[in-house]
């Protein structure tokens, strides 16, 4: 791949894989605008780097995960430890679902991604979903999530798997909808995207391997890396200040001009 694809694709990823506009949805559209064969190495690559910013800018809350799993073996707990056990095990509790349909359905979703109105219509349904949080009643914080939340934002995160339905703008929104305040279902949101990238790495790995390697190619992944957590660093910023403001329906907008240009472009034969 020419050298400033891979930066470009490398922004689109950084950017998309936590602003609630949909990573895969605009990775199968510039990678048509551009004429650029994405390959299995470049795409983990991509996600790794991704996964990178989320460690550093959730480093806290991590170090807190891990010690409440650790928790779990221990008897008496404070109140304090008991939370971020309980934390640990919602989270695992919630990424289960996608998990198990992205294993036994990997073939079929993977048909969704080459039907470019496919894309835009999932598009639409994210501006939707972003659009309606602004009706939502939200009061709840990011301690209080139960376990029906937990279950409900996981079910979100099963539809998520369809190229342009973001995985950040749906368990946010469904996070909401069940009453958490913006940032507050963001946080979660990007906690729960931890196992999941680390997990849909992990599936690609075997793949990944047996592919072989060109010294371009290591460039290539080098450059995705580095790009992608940079750009995903920001990402993580800006999405969390938005919801801050409760201001997600900027998104959405954004979500509706999307849509439309995809289907111009396939239509016109752009892409």
């Amino acid at each position: 791949m020419v050298l400033w694809k891979s930066i470009v694709l490398g922004i689109v990823q950084g950017l998309t894989e936590f602003l609630p506009v949909s990573s895969s949805g605009h990775l199968v559209v510039f990678s048509g605008l551009l004429k650029a064969d994405s390959t299995l190495a470049f795409d983990v690559a991509l996600h790794f780097g991704s996964l990178i910013a989320l460690v550093i800018f959730f480093w806290g809350d991590i170090v807190g995960l891990f010690g409440g799993f650790l928790a779990t073996f221990r008897g008496r707990l404070s109140h304090e430890e008991a939370r971020k056990r309980n934390m640990f095990w919602l989270i695992i509790a919630a990424i289960i679902p996608s998990g198990v349909i992205g294993v036994l359905f990997s073939a079929t979703i993977a048909k969704a991604f080459a039907s470019l109105y496919v894309v835009a219509a999932m598009f639409l349904v994210t501006a939707a979903l972003l659009f309606l949080q602004h009706f939502a009643s939200t009061t709840r914080t990011i301690r209080e999530v139960g376990w029906k939340d937990a279950l409900a934002i996981g079910i979100g995160q099963v539809f998520a798997l369809l190229p342009g339905l973001s995985r950040s703008g749906t368990t946010m929104s469904v996070g909401v909808y069940r009453g958490l305040k913006q940032e507050d279902a963001a946080h979660f949101s990007f906690l729960m995207a931890i196992p999941t990238i680390a997990g849909a790495a992990i599936f690609k790995l075997k793949d990944f391997l047996q592919a072989g390697m060109s010294s371009s190619a290591l460039t290539d992944i080098g450059i995705g890396v580095v790009v992608s957590a940079l750009t995903s660093l920001v990402a993580i910023g800006l999405l969390l200040k938005v919801a801050r403001k409760g201001k997600m329906q900027w998104f959405a907008l954004y979500c509706v001009a999307a849509a439309v240009f995809t289907f111009a472009a396939h239509y016109f034969g752009l892409i």
